[in-house]
């Protein structure tokens, strides 16, 4: 098995200075590989190494076996590895600690799913290989088995590509535990590499990943089976207060969850450094179809999906708050299951039945699709909710549908969409909702270069928004927009909405409204005549956008600091920072969309600088700053100016 170099370093130093040192982790992910690894190391040094594994012995006659091995030999800071410590038995921790109070010589490694929590231990958790790592065993396990993969080499072409994204995947689905890649690779003997790649996890029938989760299934009690079957609704990563939402019923009361989870962890789960668990694929796979047949899945599902669509609910708390890091950390840790609780058609019922939790998921995180792209993936996910829904769609949803479509630059989708809307905003009587959808109209002019028209739509939000939303951006946001749509006509009453912002800002700080007003007071800063005072704000206005991981909005503030450096003179400064930006390069994508005005305004800037740079330099200037990215060119012109 590749890999594990920064664990086999870690090992060797607990090994230096520790009596007791545990490498404990679920089974199948390497405990046993990496103790042999380290005491190759440890013979070549000429140290005394004892092996013992108890398997096979009965419980209580193991500890004085190995007892009797050990005396009469001359023991001077030998290892003694006790590999599979489980096999000891219930007694297991007491027995090790038997053995290093009768012999102050020996230290010992022991290999065991769950640490010991002895005095002086010093316990080391091995975790899944990560995606490199994963590979490397799969293709080196592949070859040692006889069928060697082509070419997938992440600069061997297309096709080597394609397969390589395939592998990749195939350990991602396997959890990037060593036993069920290794096992993957070990079938090419039998089956197609297709075969493999299509169900990494194989037939039960014979020795495997899911074999072994039978079998440690049959060893459970009734309680900790129950629990694993209902776990298996569970998609990513989960804390117990999620267990508890999830899996706890009249069969199951909350302290048994309790305790059965913290028997079944060790034996079972995956651990991470933060104490979330996550259920491997095999596992997931047995006690999913235990679940169908004890006739569970519904309710089970159905508890899953009211947690979750709580979880978003504490998520968009958190941003109304202005705890913006919490709030999308949040969001991650739990998105696989947000995003399955997402899908009305795994509902218990019907998709009709879920469709409306599913969208007001979708709703509670607007803020998660706006920020770093994820306008498509929101879209996608709220369409199909959408779809699924019997009679009038909620207002709300639609107004993120909008939302949507306006931010991926597709306005003239949105307005159909906002037209049907309006109306039921207005039907609900939902305040906060009729000042959203003026606000997205708002932006919609914006987008099209009708500043005027924006402008009222704005002051129209202002008037029905709180001072902080339920949803959607803040109020503090739309006091900024207001004021950019004034500032090239109107610049002295764009200093005034900015002026008194203050009485309509939120109770809570507002990351966004703050990186938008920074943005506006560069643009009034360019108008007083003050460049200098101008890039400042730009730069800032970047650098705040770039930290809520809003990168479109990053780059329109990065093209503004890029035409201050051209007014400047600063040629070469403009070139890095519009390749930084990437959205209006020579090279962008296609795909992205722009205003006509804009595009205008993009090909204006790259005419004049390929005038006074000349083609070659352009190009050179403009890849630098695209591979060194906004953020640090932001910073190295700051300095340099």
């Amino acid at each position: 098995m590749a890999g594990r170099d920064r664990e086999i370093r870690g090992l060797n130093g607990l090994l230096t200075g520790e009596r007791l040192v545990t490498v404990h982790g679920p089974p199948g992910i390497g405990k046993s590989w990496l103790a042999r690894r380290v005491v190759e190391a440890e013979l070549l040094t000429g140290r005394q190494v004892i092996w013992m594994s108890p398997t096979g012995t009965p419980a209580g006659a193991a500890p004085e076996k190995a007892a009797r091995r050990l005396r009469g030999q001359e023991l001077h800071d030998a290892l003694v590895v006790v590999d599979d410590c489980e096999h000891l038995g219930p007694h297991a921790r007491s027995q090790i600690a038997g053995l290093l109070n009768e012999f102050p010589g020996i230290s010992l490694l022991v290999t065991v799913r769950r640490r010991l929590h002895l005095a002086g231990e010093a316990a080391l958790l091995l975790g899944p290989l990560d995606g490199p790592e994963a590979m490397r065993v799969f293709t080196a396990a592949a070859t040692a088995a006889g069928s060697p993969l082509p070419d997938i080499r992440a600069d061997g072409g297309a096709e080597a590509s394609a397969l390589r994204a395939r592998v990749s995947e195939l350990c991602d689905r396997l959890d990037g535990i060593p036993g069920a890649v290794r096992h993957a690779a070990d079938r090419l003997g039998s089956e197609t590499l297709d075969a493999v790649l299509d169900d990494p996890l194989g037939s039960p029938a014979g020795p495997g990943p899911l074999a072994d989760a039978e079998h440690t299934y049959l060893t459970c009690d009734p309680q900790e089976r129950l629990l694993w079957e209902r776990l298996s609704v569970f998609d990513g990563s989960f804390g117990p207060a999620a267990v508890e939402a999830v899996c706890v019923s009249g069969a199951l009361p909350v302290a048994e969850v309790l305790a059965s989870l913290d028997r079944l962890a060790p034996r079972v789960l995956l651990t991470d450094a933060e104490g979330r668990y996550r259920m491997p694929a095999a596992a997931r796979r047995t006690g999913a179809a235990r679940l169908d047949a004890r006739g569970d899945r519904w309710a089970v599902v159905l508890h899953h999906r009211r947690h979750y669509a709580a979880v978003a609910e504490e998520a968009s708390l958190l941003w109304r708050l202005g705890r913006h890091r919490e709030a999308e950390g949040l969001v991650l840790s739990a998105r696989p299951d947000l995003y399955a609780a997402l899908n009305p058609a795994t509902a218990p019922l019907s998709p009709a039945a879920e469709a409306e939790t599913a969208s007001g998921i979708a709703v509670s995180l607007w803020f998660h699709w706006v920020t770093d792209d994820r306008f498509a993936e929101g879209r996608r996910h709220l369409e199909r909710a959408l779809d699924a829904t019997l009679g009038t769609r909620p207002a709300r949803a639609l107004w993120l549908l909008a939302q949507l479509m306006v931010c991926d630059g597709d306005p003239e989708a949105a307005a159909p969409v906002l037209a049907e809307a309006w109306p039921l905003a207005v039907r609900d009587g939902d305040s906060t909702c009729i000042g959203q959808l003026a606000q997205i109209r708002g932006v919609a002019h914006l987008w099209k270069g009708e500043a005027e028209a924006a402008a009222t739509e704005f002051a129209e939000a202002l008037e029905h928004l709180p001072r902080t939303p339920e949803f959607g951006p803040g109020k503090g946001v739309t006091v900024a927009l207001l004021a950019l749509a004034l500032v090239q006509a109107e610049p002295e009453a764009a200093m005034d909405v900015i002026a008194t912002s203050g009485e309509l800002a939120p109770t809570a700080p507002d990351a966004h409204a703050d990186a938008w007003t920074r943005f506006v007071l560069a643009e009034i800063s360019r108008w007083e005549g003050d460049p200098l005072r101008a890039r400042r704000y730009a730069a800032q206005a970047a650098r705040r956008m770039l930290d809520l991981c809003d990168r479109r909005s990053a780059s329109v503030a990065g093209e503004l600091v890029a035409d201050i450096e051209l007014g400047l003179g600063n040629h070469r400064a403009a070139a890095r920072l519009l390749g930084a930006s990437a959205r209006s390069g020579p090279d962008a994508p296609v795909d992205v969309p722009v205003p006509a005005a804009v595009a205008q305004r993009h090909s204006r800037r790259w005419e004049k600088l390929r005038s006074v740079l000349g083609e070659e330099r352009l190009r050179r200037e403009q890849e630098h700053g695209a591979g060194e990215g906004l953020r640090v060119v932001i910073g190295q012109e700051q300095s340099d100016g």
